[in-house]
């Protein structure tokens, strides 16, 4: 039966992009049950069993939202964590399906037909579907943050002037990222009015934004002159990350000497074949109808221009640029879908002809629509792939120079799925081996199952990279028998090597709690 989409009503449209984006969301999470993928989702679950938003009164200005839901929601339900995130993954990502719906109807004046386009191809874009692995707290900002941007042309009347007021400071809860998008937007439409002589108009988005910047201003304040506070933990860190802060601005960085878990850059050249294999996994095959439809609006303006140079500014300034590059760059999806459904419009809607951009120095470029269909369904294709293969596959986006920023594959988290009742298993005999005069080494990848199944009693020395620095620490707080947890074969996982001076005490597949031993001179 043959579906009129321009006939369409606003709120069916809305709720297909929902359920398109939990659908197309809730596949990787059925594959892969009863195990969490997503590399931050096993830390997820930890907050939710710990049970705490605020660790501080400062935390009143931090992005709490996320943790605040999952931890009611957790209490009430009392449900797995687990599974409860299997849940929450695919509303999160419904919701900004629907949102990208929501943002071209009412913010772009999009049809029906065009607008649910943009769900559409949302929805199976890699950059979007790596956001929703694990970065949760983003995806709620960056979905809020639609909703948000959606309402500013309404605030001249009262009841779009307090939503959007609202909504505004929801979004500085969620997510830093989402919010300094948020405002950087806001300044955009702002400034725009005001040259336009809407002077009343400027006054008012100000007015409604003010009680939310207010919040952000705060909470960078607080960051920056933190108040101290004791924290009690069983976590004894290393700090052996390097990521030096030019000024001791903490959203700057010096990339040729960052060092952390995900990042690090021997060279500048390293750095550049970084950045352009990223982008080039995420939007080469997009781009072409990305400069086909992109076109000029005040809200996209400057939230694209934003994320570009926090794409590509440590390119320019590596030394001093914007902090998590790799970020930035998943964010870009927002604004280059806009422009490739425009760009599909206009495709479309050419009479049999190729369609050129608008600069001159791309008038080489034509897209037919045989072309346009190519690029949608291979699109579609590494979207779907990216979701359901399994990591004995390898992936199809697998670089050595992408790996870091975009798992192979969704089904996996810090570990992969096979081995998880293993991990559990060894930090299950931990708690039965360890006493008081015991320590366990733990590397950045099996922290947040040690917060979840390790007792709190148990001391934990927490490293990234150096195990070695590691191991000498525990010394230096005089405890007796040292436990390292990893592989006991190589998975080609992390890049560590366990030394012969760390024997296996127990086994569970894979999985090895290894002690440390005295070797004979």
């Amino acid at each position: 039966m043959h579906v009129n989409l321009q006939n369409t009503s606003f709120r069916r449209g809305f709720l297909f992009a929902f359920v398109l984006g939990f659908m197309v969301r809730l596949i990787p999470e059925v594959l892969s049950f009863p195990y969490p993928i997503g590399f931050d989702t096993v830390d997820y679950a930890a907050r939710m069993k710990n049970g705490i938003v605020w660790h501080h009164w400062t935390s009143l200005f931090s992005t709490w939202m996320l943790y605040t839901i999952l931890i009611l929601t957790y209490k009430v339900a009392h449900v797995e964590p687990f599974l409860l995130l299997k849940v929450v993954a695919p509303i999160l990502y419904g919701l900004n399906v629907c949102g990208m719906y929501h943002f071209a109807k009412r913010a772009l004046g999009w049809e029906t037909r065009n607008a649910l386009i943009a769900g559409v191809f949302f929805a199976f874009q890699l950059a979007a579907l790596r956001i929703s692995w694990d970065l949760y707290r983003n995806a709620l900002g960056l979905a809020t943050l639609l909703f948000t941007l959606s309402l500013i042309h309404e605030v001249e009347t009262r009841k779009g002037f307090a939503w959007f007021s609202l909504l505004s400071i929801f979004v500085v809860f969620s997510h830093e990222y989402a919010s300094v998008i948020m405002f950087t937007t806001v300044l955009g439409v702002i400034i725009n009015s005001f040259l336009k002589g809407e002077k009343v108009r400027s006054a008012r988005i100000v007015a409604a934004v003010l009680p939310a910047l207010v919040i952000f201003l705060t909470s960078v304040y607080l960051r920056m002159t933190p108040v101290p506070f004791h924290l009690e933990t069983n976590v004894i860190s290393v700090n052996d990350s390097i990521h030096p802060s030019p000024g001791k601005l903490f959203f700057l960085v010096n990339y040729l000497n960052v060092f952390d878990s995900v990042q690090h850059y021997p060279t500048y050249m390293d750095l550049a074949s970084h950045i352009f294999s990223l982008f080039s996994v995420l939007y080469l095959l997009c781009l072409p109808l990305v400069f086909v439809g992109f076109f000029r609006n005040d809200l996209l303006d400057g939230w694209t221009s934003l994320i570009l140079v926090g794409s590509f500014s440590a390119l320019v300034i590596p030394f001093c640029a914007l902090d998590l590059w790799n970020r930035w760059m998943f964010m870009l999806v927002y604004p280059f879908t806009l422009y490739v459904v425009n760009g599909i419009v206009k495709v479309s809607d050419s009479q049999g002809g190729a369609v050129n951009p608008n600069w001159k120095w791309l008038g080489w470029m034509k897209i037919s629509k045989r072309t346009m269909f190519a690029i949608l369904l291979c699109g579609v294709l590494l979207g779907t792939t990216f979701m359901m293969v399994t990591y004995a596959d390898a992936g199809l986006i697998y670089t050595p120079t992408t790996i870091s920023y975009i798992p192979s594959t969704m089904l996996h988290n810090t570990v992969p799925l096979r081995d998880v009742d293993d991990t559990v298993e060894v930090m299950q005999w931990l708690n039965r081996r360890m006493n008081n005069s015991s320590v366990v080494l733990i590397h950045h990848a099996f922290l947040s199952w040690a917060d979840l199944y390790l007792d709190k009693a148990h001391p934990i020395v927490y490293y990234v990279k150096d195990l070695k620095t590691a191991l000498n620490v525990a010394f230096d707080h005089d405890f007796d028998s040292v436990y390292l947890v990893w592989w006991n074969e190589n998975v080609g996982w992390y890049d560590l090597t366990v030394p012969e001076y760390f024997v296996s005490v127990f086994c569970s597949g894979r999985i090895s709690a290894f002690k440390y031993i005295q070797l004979e001179v």
